[in-house]
């Protein structure tokens, strides 16, 4: 059990008195009603909603599972269950590596989920140009956020898969750089941990199987 996570959970509890934990020897279970005041762009959105939280007590090294309750049926990002879709493997795992800090994640994806709920049940809209559900918001964070293509991301994933990262090879995005001094620092995160590796595969999967799917060919071309 990590001491700093422990800190972190007792001061989201002290700081939202309607939460309340339930821990097992696996996780702690968080649930209960989180007050929020989120401002972006000058926007405020402000209120409370039912929530549970599921922190492994090997966070970082495990992705938190967010569920919320009462929300709109055709929002898209809930799955059935109420598990919240936050973001792409990918971009958590970056941002983990970069910020192993639970009250950080909270605020980079929970907290901006919550937002766009509250901005979405008042205006039917998503306010950040929301991506996609499905695989093609998962491959829109390589293709837009790190600038690949279909085909680099598909080398991204075979080297990760395969265990073929050198650091002295040329970057799969064809920049010139080393990969170690380019798209390097999104792979090493993934591949020096076993369970974000495991699971950067598993979306990887998908994405590459559903994406065939549709073009009607190698989604590599």
């Amino acid at each position: 059990m990590s001491y700093e996570l422990r800190n972190e959970i007792n001061e989201l509890l002290d700081s939202q008195p309607g939460l309340k934990n339930a821990d097992n020897k696996m996780d702690y279970i968080i649930q209960g009603v989180y007050k929020y005041s989120l401002d972006y762009d000058g926007y405020i959105a402000q209120g409370e909603r039912k929530i549970k939280l599921i922190v492994h007590k090997n966070f970082p090294n495990n992705f938190p599972k967010f569920y919320i309750y009462d929300y709109p049926e055709h929002i898209e990002h809930i799955y059935q269950d109420g598990n919240v879709c936050l973001a792409t493997i990918g971009e958590m795992i970056y941002f983990l590596n970069e910020n192993p800090s639970l009250i950080a994640f909270i605020n980079k994806f929970v907290n901006a989920f919550i937002y766009t709920l509250d901005w979405f049940e008042k205006y039917n809209t998503y306010p950040f140009g929301d991506r996609k559900h499905g695989y093609e918001g998962l491959l829109d964070y390589y293709l837009n956020d790190l600038k690949l293509t279909k085909k680099q991301y598909y080398c991204m994933a075979i080297m990760i898969d395969e265990g073929k990262y050198r650091g002295h090879m040329p970057c799969i995005c064809d920049s010139g750089k080393k990969l170690r001094d380019c798209h390097g620092k999104y792979m090493l995160p993934i591949i020096k941990n076993t369970l974000y590796r495991n699971e950067f595969i598993k979306e990887a999967f998908m994405i590459l199987t559903e994406d065939g799917k549709n073009v009607g060919k190698n989604p590599a071309k």
